[in-house]
């Protein structure tokens, strides 16, 4: 799935556009896209940390000592000034690419994670801060709302043509929070699982099966592989920041899920950008 299918008329007016001058002056230039793209990386920069900072203080991790107001507020201008820089250049990289991202299932990925990413960090993160961790009904509300619009991001991430390698990203985002900050029985559970889902692969792909020889079985096996890791990865995630005893007894377990679920919103709008570039441009 992607904008190309959702809106085929469009595309004349895109192939049009992608000819104009103005989209060739940039694309001629030999300083012009280096810039945007530098410029583009390094916003990406500020906005990781603008992003984990109040996502890890709800988690119960990181400034503990500091409150999560204080942090919010803090990282607050670093935030807004990393998304118009983002919006700036990433308008341009679409400008000069503009049949690229018509086509990508992954732009549309990121299009839509974007909703959830957003409504998290400038509404529900912003809400629980000011409030120091406590969820006002409203706040419940839009978590939900962005709830079910990621899990579609999802979705149309994991299931699309030449984008749904990019969920790997994603699941290895989740994988590392609960290694990180999950509990001891968690890492030793979930790294034995780790080994056996790796052992599995190899024996599928080197042992069993030759990619080059049995291409689509190899994918489809890597295909419900990723998918079934993903589940496990959810469940951890799950038992670790909703149903397990929060270490820090502050600190609400709704919120700690909240702070997890910020993370993997944007994680999945950077996994869905990047996979654009590295072969999610559709056919």
């Amino acid at each position: 799935m992607n904008i190309a299918s959702l809106l085929p008329d469009l595309e004349p007016a895109i192939k049009a556009f992608a000819a104009s001058e103005g989209v060739m002056f940039i694309k001629s230039s030999s300083w012009a896209m280096p810039t945007i793209l530098v410029a583009h990386v390094l916003a990406i920069t500020v906005l990781g940390g603008a992003i984990l900072l109040p996502g890890l203080r709800l988690m119960g991790v990181g400034m503990t000592s500091v409150s999560p107001a204080s942090v919010e507020k803090t990282v607050r201008p670093w935030l807004w000034g990393a998304l118009i820089a983002l919006a700036i250049t990433g308008l341009i990289m679409c400008v000069v690419n503009p049949m690229k991202v018509y086509r990508s299932p992954a732009f549309l990925v990121k299009v839509i994670a974007l909703i959830p990413a957003m409504l998290l960090s400038l509404g529900v993160v912003r809400s629980l801060a000011s409030q120091n961790g406590v969820m006002t009904q409203n706040t419940r509300i839009m978590a939900a709302i962005t709830l079910v619009t990621w899990l579609a991001a999802i979705l149309v991430f994991g299931t699309s043509y030449g984008a749904a390698p990019g969920s790997f990203h994603v699941v290895c985002a989740g994988w590392l929070i609960a290694m990180v900050f999950g509990s001891q029985t968690t890492r030793i559970a979930l790294g034995a699982i780790t080994v056996v889902i790796i052992s599995w692969m190899f024996a599928m792909t080197v042992v069993l099966h030759n990619p080059l020889d049995d291409y689509d079985l190899v994918m489809e096996v890597d295909r419900w592989t990723l998918r079934v890791t993903a589940l496990i990865v959810a469940g951890f995630l799950l038992w670790e920041f909703v149903g397990r005893k929060s270490p820090d007894a502050a600190t609400p377990k709704f919120n700690r899920m909240i702070g997890v679920f910020t993370i993997l919103a944007w994680i999945t709008v950077a996994a869905a950008g990047r996979w654009i570039g590295l072969g999610g441009g559709g056919l």
